[in-house]
């Protein structure tokens, strides 16, 4: 196709914002039958998952440490090779959002409310059940306590979903795919037909299912912390009914902010909840033991550098303790379930930036952001519990990990003040997850969405309110077992989605890298590519050249 005829043709393409029903109608039939169930008899349909759950995690759990390990190696080398300079649309094209923004709406997307709740509690159990043989509430054991919790949430978190959003990215800004879907992601492998048929539905539906049991789970973590806390100022019950209050609210946020869209909606959010929570880590810093704070956090920073390999790596084989199983395993699936999610929102959302910058920037400032708040607070929690200003491992043991965050921090100056400040943050980083995951539905299933187009306002808007009769659902069944156990679930469903992907992008690096970075950026194009003909879809690039 020439240069000339690709340019008549294109006014040819419009976008279609109807339904996908034949993606909707099996996700939503899958959702009936497991919401349904989860309200009327939450206890059976806890043990059916947790049958599936237990022998899959027990045998195959292993097998995700690896695969984040590689992921991470795959994303340095991405990043540092001469691909890191493709760049997803024309050589002169400005990115979309600023880095702040962007770095926001990523943040926000992606940790929800859950991760006040683990900067709290993590620490707590691992002192309680610590890892590396090392003695419960030893000094050992403090020692390794908050080296994991940096661990799990540094770069092997987002190593998955910055790798998922490159060809995501590619395809539709280079090879204007008018879908935003996992199963377009994986045309270069599946061919079209394929991605098209049962196996891109089924692959498209698993995605979706994935999505929404993350999210849930997301929400099944904060919303009990968020009630326990105005239970603290107010004296009003923690129970469901309070829950399912603050479920409503922080809903009724992210329907509204996702029916405004990206730049008027999500961005806005994001930004609003980045200050708030700096705000917050500030002033727990410096009312905190300051000085103490910072040597803890560069005791466990130092001790999370210089054993990154063998602590992600370590499963206990001799003991069968049930550390890795509980928790870096867990947050392996946990990351994998959120990760072609995150894959499609953050390809949405990078236009005009490189390889290289998606990588690099996406991954310093997310675990910047996380080593911000879990440095600050998971260092006053082992700090209160150590110095014997509050037991708070008794109230975690007895009370459950909300009643044990909110204890740690009524020890603040002002507590009502900053339990207020964390309902408020913690509800609206539940907002901006939800609004993004609606998002990102609606984007899956809509007939055709060309590049820069947005889903129907109708249609993002319904998918948050799915969203939160799923939360429901988790809440009926109850407890952190179960908000760990879906997440895992969802994990294991959303790893295929993940390695295709990954494989797709090896696929188009191998067939059409070289053209990316003669039309797509400043570089001299490969030897290798001397003589060939380009793809047709790079005919709007030769044309720009031309001109």
């Amino acid at each position: 196709m020439s240069a000339e005829t690709a340019k008549n043709s294109a006014p040819e393409l419009q976008n279609d914002l109807r339904p996908e029903w034949k993606i909707l109608v099996p996700t939503l039939i899958v959702l009936f039958c497991i919401i349904v169930p989860s309200v009327v008899a939450p206890k059976a349909t806890e043990a059916f998952f947790a049958s599936l759950y237990k022998p899959f995690a027990a045998n195959l759990g292993t097998l995700y440490l690896w695969i984040t390990f590689i992921l991470v190696l795959m994303c340095g080398y991405f990043a540092f090779s001469r691909w890191g300079s493709i760049k997803f649309g024309r050589k002169d094209e400005k990115p979309e959002f600023s880095i702040v923004s962007w770095s926001a709406m990523i943040f926000c997307s992606a940790v929800g409310g859950a991760i006040m709740f683990w900067a709290i509690t993590e620490p707590l159990f691992d002192i309680m059940t610590p890892p590396r043989y090392a003695e419960p509430m030893s000094v050992a054991a403090y020692d390794w306590a908050l080296a994991y919790l940096l661990m799990h949430w540094g770069p092997n978190a987002w190593c998955t979903y910055l790798i998922t959003a490159l060809p995501i990215a590619y395809l539709l800004y280079i090879r204007k795919a008018p879908f935003l879907r996992i199963s377009t992601a994986c045309t270069p492998i599946v061919g079209e037909r394929n991605a098209n048929g049962l196996f891109g539905i089924c692959l498209d539906v698993f995605f979706i299912l994935g999505l929404m049991f993350c999210t849930a789970v997301t929400m099944c973590i904060s919303l009990p912390t968020v009630a326990f806390a105005l239970k603290s100022v107010f004296g009003i019950s923690a129970e469901l009914t309070t829950q399912l209050y603050v479920l409503f609210f922080s809903g009724a946020i992210a329907a509204f902010t996702v029916y405004k869209g990206l730049d008027r909606g999500i961005k806005w959010l994001s930004n609003f909840n980045i200050f708030l929570a700096l705000v917050l880590v500030v002033y727990c810093f410096i009312c905190g033991p300051t000085v103490k704070l910072v040597n803890i956090f560069t005791n466990a920073f130092g001790r999370w550098i210089g054993y990154y390999p063998s602590m992600t790596l370590w499963t206990d084989p001799w003991v069968n303790g049930g550390f890795p199983q509980d928790w870096t395993i867990f947050y392996a699936l946990f990351w994998a379930g959120f990760g072609p999610f995150m894959g499609l929102f953050i390809a949405r959302i990078s236009r005009g930036r490189t390889v290289r910058e998606i990588i690099v920037w996406g991954t310093l400032s997310t675990v910047a952001g996380a080593c911000l708040i879990h440095g600050v607070f998971g260092s006053y929690s082992l700090y209160v519990q150590r110095s014997g200003m509050l037991d708070v491992v008794s109230i975690l043991k007895a009370q459950g990990g909300a009643a044990a965050m909110i204890a740690v921090l009524e020890t603040l100056p002002l507590k009502n003040v900053v339990l207020l400040a964390y309902a408020l943050l913690s509800t609206i980083f539940l907002a901006t997850t939800v609004n993004a995951g609606s998002y990102v539905c609606a984007s899956t299933l809509t007939r055709r969405l060309l590049p820069g187009a947005e889903p129907d306002k109708w249609h993002r808007t319904f998918w948050a309110v799915v969203l939160c009769l799923l939360a429901l659902a988790l809440l009926c069944m109850g407890g952190l077992g179960v908000a760990k156990m879906f997440g895992n679930f969802s994990g294991a469903l959303m790893i295929f989605p993940v390695l295709f992907v990954t494989a797709c992008w090896f696929r188009i690096l191998n067939e059409e890298g070289g053209f990316a970075l003669k039309y797509c950026c400043e570089l001299r194009p490969d030897e290798a590519i001397e003589g060939q003909t380009p793809p047709e879809h790079f005919a709007e690039f030769i044309a720009e050249g031309k001109h």
